[in-house]
């Protein structure tokens, strides 16, 4: 069970990124019928499409740093979009050019630091919110720990993420302390298989990109030249990377193959990682119990299909 859905959790995620990419893209859209549709092509989903190809060729010939050249490329071709032709605005965009100037330099705001009321937030009422963040917030990062190392092979010889432990205990801390120094939480996300995916493999890679982002505490202006249908084509590019484990699932065997199919398909349409274990989970727990096999129902697992129902629920 456990590694039927690690490969599963892996795969739903890399959906999830791909579709994110193309919905910041705008070439996937809301659609009144069918919920989601295409677009009617422009400038804006064309140079999507030709970031998308750049990067594609570019890892088939296998150029160092793909995704970021990618990156680059689509952000200089994004700069005539509402300059020298067509309103970006047309196409559901907040402003009439896709690559904005807003200026060099910004103070940071230090207004939230250690603004905090521990007592108000100690209130039975509030049970309910806090149970709720910390089951999402455990799922999610265990799903991006196991899609990661999945997708990357970054797994010890039990073919379980290495230092899984470690990483949940940095995990919990910077949750913890993100809130005191008033910036959103500090859980582990799944774009960091970008960097993985290019050859990040050790905590370095962490350290420097954290680095690099201290001069954007005053710099931070800068950041917004880099468009969304810049950025998506990289998303597209590591769905793609994490998908590969689809490969491993058995699908003739329906007792693993419908909760495998379960978690994949809802993580992205719920848009939510903790739906689609939460429901793998259940599922092949009620298929093993009248797959007469209640032996592969572990304390563990009772465990966690009741959180899954209290976090549903709550």
């Amino acid at each position: 069970m456990r590694f039927i859905l690690k490969l599963a959790i892996a795969v739903g995620i890399g959906f999830f990124i791909a579709i994110n990419g193309f919905i910041e893209s705008g070439f996937i859209v809301s659609h009144p019928e069918t919920v989601l549709g295409p677009p009617n092509l422009n400038p804006v989903t064309i140079t999507f499409l030709i970031g998308l190809m750049i990067t594609a060729i570019l890892l088939v010939r296998k150029v160092k740093g793909a995704l970021i050249i990618g990156i680059a490329l689509t952000t200089v071709l994004s700069i005539p979009i509402g300059r020298l032709y067509y309103d970006a605005t047309l196409s559901g965009a907040a402003q009439s050019t896709v690559v904005s100037w807003q200026g060099l330099l910004e103070k940071p705001d230090f207004s939230l630091l250690f603004s905090l009321d521990l007592l108000g937030a100690l209130k039975l009422s509030l049970i309910p919110a806090m149970f709720s963040f910390l089951f999402v917030d455990l799922i999610d990062s265990l799903a991006t720990f196991i899609g990661v190392a999945e997708a990357s092979g970054l797994k010890d010889e039990n073919g379980e993420p290495r230092n899984l432990k470690q990483s949940l205990i940095v995990d919990a801390i910077s949750s913890l302390i993100s809130g005191l120094f008033g910036t959103s939480s500090g859980s582990s996300y799944i774009e960091s298989a970008a960097g993985i995916a290019v050859g990040g493999r050790t905590g370095l890679t962490a350290i420097v990109a954290g680095l690099l982002f201290i001069p954007f505490m005053f710099f931070s202006p800068l950041l917004s030249i880099v468009p969304a249908i810049a950025t998506a084509p990289a998303l597209v590019v590591v769905g793609i990377f994490m998908i590969t484990p689809i490969l491993k699932i058995d699908w003739l065997d329906y007792e693993e193959a419908i909760p495998s199919f379960l978690s994949i398909i809802l993580i992205p349409l719920t848009f939510s990682i903790t739906q689609g274990i939460s429901w793998g989970l259940l599922s092949w727990t009620i298929l093993k119990l009248f797959a007469g096999k209640p032996k592969q129902i572990t304390p563990m697992l009772i465990i966690l299909n009741v959180f899954s129902i209290l976090g549903l629920i709550l």
